[in-house]
């Protein structure tokens, strides 16, 4: 099985960025063959600011070139995922304790549907959801399609 450079890069790079107080929420790439982005979307408790960026970018760059996967790519960006990502990991999840999110979920056999409740907990895989009836289900994050926070403004 072929593994994508989002994958390679994640693992290599994981390590280094929890040692520094850093969680790699996503690689992306984007663009053309002739203008491709590679993009870390990184996070870390309290806020990410301007300057974690940049020390992140000093601390992975190097690794980066040193196995030439920087040689690919036009652009090279370090970001914050945003109030407005997908959730998509118990980490995620955890992270929204008490917020209220929608999930779009799928029925054994097969339907889609969306659920909205509060984050209660993550246990085994599973992220608990109390709806305001008081109802409270739990959906397998491994069966989860999409998943967002209700941003309430």
């Amino acid at each position: 099985m072929a593994v994508g450079i989002e994958t390679t890069v994640a693992e290599m790079l994981t390590p280094l960025l929890h040692a520094e107080g850093f969680e790699l929420v996503a690689v992306e790439t984007a663009g053309n063959r002739k203008n491709r982005i590679l993009r870390l979307l990184i996070h870390k408790q309290g806020g990410l600011s301007v300057s974690d960026c940049k020390a992140v970018d000093n601390a992975v760059r190097p690794i980066l070139e040193v196995h030439q996967i920087l040689d690919e790519y036009k652009q090279f960006e370090i970001a914050s995922p945003g109030v407005d990502r997908p959730l998509t990991t118990a980490a995620d999840f955890r992270r929204n304790l008490g917020r209220t999110v929608e999930i779009e979920t799928t029925s054994q056999s097969g339907q889609a549907f969306k659920l909205q409740g509060q984050v209660a907990d993550v246990i085994d895989g599973c992220v608990v959801l109390e709806q305001t009836s008081g109802k409270t289900i739990h959906i397998e994050i491994s069966k989860v399609c999409k998943a967002y926070i209700q941003l309430i403004w």
